[in-house]
């Protein structure tokens, strides 16, 4: 059995020392150290919002200023009538006849002529007019110069309509000689289902009578199936 000298306890403790400095050396000096934790950055900086701004609000429109009642307004332009078509003849005028243009018709001869004008616009549609001397016509009383007949058709039919204006009256000017009080009697002629004649009379006042041509005015509102001649009786109505 060794026994253990002072000088191997001397060693042991220089060896167990030596390892130990030999260890605490190693870590300080040798010895990868674990780095310490990243600090995570700090967030970005919350950018403030815009601060919304008011949008202007659009002033109201001026509305156009109005007339007032002290404005005139501007007349309307007559319209101009076109010229109408001429027809004459001694004994019998007839045509087909419509809206535009008038007409101006001349029936007589130099003894004395009768005058029938159509105005532009009076008729709606086209009809057949025949103004006629009739001597063995109707009349009412004894009549003052000659007798016409003005008939209306419409074509390809046996009606005699009555038509009334659209527009302006239809004028008549006849010979009434030196009367004062020369009238227009118009006979309406209406036919009955067996086919007997009823004439209805009217007695119509003049717009005027020159006294220098002898010649008496009228306007009446329709046309149809007429006798006609001037007369003394008195009007049963106003002129139209």
């Amino acid at each position: 059995m060794r026994v253990r000298t002072r000088k191997d306890h001397l060693l042991r403790i220089t060896t167990l020392g030596c390892s130990a400095l030999v260890a605490v050396v190693a870590a300080a000096c040798g010895g990868e150290q674990t780095p310490p934790p990243a600090k995570p950055e700090p967030p970005p900086a919350a950018t403030p919002a815009p601060t919304p701004t008011e949008t202007p609000t659009a002033a109201p429109e001026t509305p156009p200023p109005q007339p007032t009642a002290s404005a005139s307004a501007e007349a309307p332009k007559p319209t101009e009538e076109r010229p109408p078509v001429l027809m004459s003849s001694d004994k019998e005028l007839q045509s087909i006849f419509t809206m535009s243009p008038g007409a101006k018709l001349e029936l007589g001869d130099d003894s004395g002529r009768a005058i029938f004008r159509i105005r532009e616009g009076s008729l709606g549609s086209p009809h057949i007019i025949t103004f006629k001397l009739d001597p063995k016509g109707k009349s009412t009383g004894v009549p003052i110069g000659k007798i016409y007949r003005l008939l209306v058709q419409i074509e390809n039919s046996p009606d005699l309509p009555t038509l009334e204006t659209l527009d302006k009256p239809f004028e008549f000017s006849f010979p009434a000689g030196n009367k004062k009080d020369a009238n227009l009697a118009i006979g309406d002629v209406k036919v009955d289902d067996k086919g007997r004649e009823k004439i209805t009379w009217t007695v119509v006042a003049p717009e005027k009578i020159d006294d220098s041509t002898g010649m008496a005015f009228f306007k009446i509102k329709s046309i149809g199936n007429y006798f006609m001649h001037v007369t003394a009786k008195p009007p049963t109505e106003a002129p139209k």
